[in-house]
């Protein structure tokens, strides 16, 4: 079967780990469909094939492929509500040529500029091929439309391995400390795949006299990099918080699971710490942020998860009535705003009043550096 890609599986690493094989390159071919566009589709960062008169669609076959191959792709394709639809390109040497060609349903969304091909891989290639890794080793696990409602979850999780990778240092080593190249993973299982994962291992690593450990099980719960921000107001002398429910809190049996917190959120494909930050005061609170003072950027329980906080101090003005109820109606989000005067909030944060260490790490570096930044607002 012939087929024609003219989207993000143009980018060779995504299709490889799509398709399942490592040397489909050597299998295709440019080709065109005129009177066809290919357009970003408004609102998201991935394109779509519209007719356009004056327009050529651009994009590749692959030439024999079989059934488990299409399986895979099928596999893909449907967990965003695509399906294969057969036309007639011209092939590179200007033959008609019948194909099939992933499309999504008419009218379900609506094409805005023409797509950035190149800038497109730039930006999202190495981590929508990583999402994919862990999106295709889901095929025998759960249907298509399932693992197309978790791959977001999927592509927040392979963005915060992508962000790691390029902030570490040098591996082992080279600077007489042991690094990856000093854990030996025997298996690695997936116990859990949602919202979150929960991932088991049987590893064995470095001991400190230079030996490997005997091999030991152990389990991680796999959540993603989140951007913290206490706003601070430093012309008034106050802070913002925020209030809202807790399934932790309520499972350990707490009899109020309701917590106090800076505003937080998951840091998204594409977006740096510092965005997710400005992005999460915008919509948790209504508040925009003018600058931002980095606290930290740390695990919070590096044995039984692999989140990462990074901790800000958001300078922002908050004026008597910015308090309010906020957050995203598409997440569930409740989210209850309020002011508290430096003094109150400095006398609470010393008597252990608030409950969440990522608070209490803003509110004492802010204690420590509140002199500091008042006299430049």
């Amino acid at each position: 079967m012939d087929l024609f890609i003219f989207g993000t599986l143009l980018h060779m690493p995504l299709l490889e780990v799509v398709s399942g094989d490592p040397e489909i390159a050597k299998r295709i071919s440019w080709a065109v469909r005129p009177e066809y566009s290919v357009s970003r589709v408004e609102g998201h960062v991935f394109p779509i094939m519209h007719g356009d008169p004056t327009g050529v669609a651009e994009g590749i076959i692959i030439a024999g492929l079989d059934d488990g191959e299409i399986a895979r792709l099928d596999y893909y394709e449907k967990a965003f509500d695509y399906a294969r639809i057969e036309f007639v390109v011209l092939d590179q040497d200007q033959r008609p040529r019948d194909v099939t060609a992933y499309v999504p349903p008419v009218g379900r969304w609506t094409p805005a500029e023409p797509w950035d091909r190149e800038g497109w891989i730039a930006a999202f290639g190495e981590v929508t091929t990583m999402t994919a890794v862990e999106a295709m080793a889901t095929i025998d696990s759960m249907p298509a439309a399932q693992m197309g409602q978790l791959y977001p979850n999927m592509m927040a999780r392979a963005a915060s391995r992508q962000r790691t990778a390029n902030s570490s240092g040098p591996d082992s080593n080279q600077s007489g400390r042991m690094g990856r190249n000093d854990v030996q993973v025997i298996e690695a299982r997936i116990r859990y795949a949602g919202f979150f994962n929960v991932e088991e291992l049987d590893l064995s690593f470095r001991r400190f006299d230079g030996s490997m450990s005997d091999p030991v099980n152990r389990a991680v719960f796999i959540g993603v990099d989140c951007a913290i921000v206490l706003p601070y107001d430093p012309v008034r002398d106050r802070v913002m918080l925020v209030e809202q429910f807790r399934t932790g809190a309520y499972l350990r049996g707490d009899s109020n699971p309701w917590t106090i917190e800076p505003i937080a959120g998951r840091i998204d494909p594409g977006e740096g710490p510092e965005e997710a930050a400005r992005r999460e005061a915008l919509e948790e609170a209504g508040i925009t942020l003018t600058d931002l003072k980095c606290v930290s950027a740390a695990y919070p329980s590096p044995g039984s998860t692999t989140e990462h906080f990074f901790i800000y101090v958001g300078i922002t003005d908050l004026p008597d009535g910015s308090a309010g109820v906020g957050g995203k109606l598409s997440e569930a989000e409740d989210i209850r705003s309020q002011i508290m005067d430096w003094a109150d909030f400095d006398k609470a944060l010393n008597a252990g009043e608030f409950r969440l260490l990522p608070l209490l790490v803003a509110g004492h570096w802010l204690a420590r550096n509140r002199d500091g930044l008042r006299p430049s607002a």
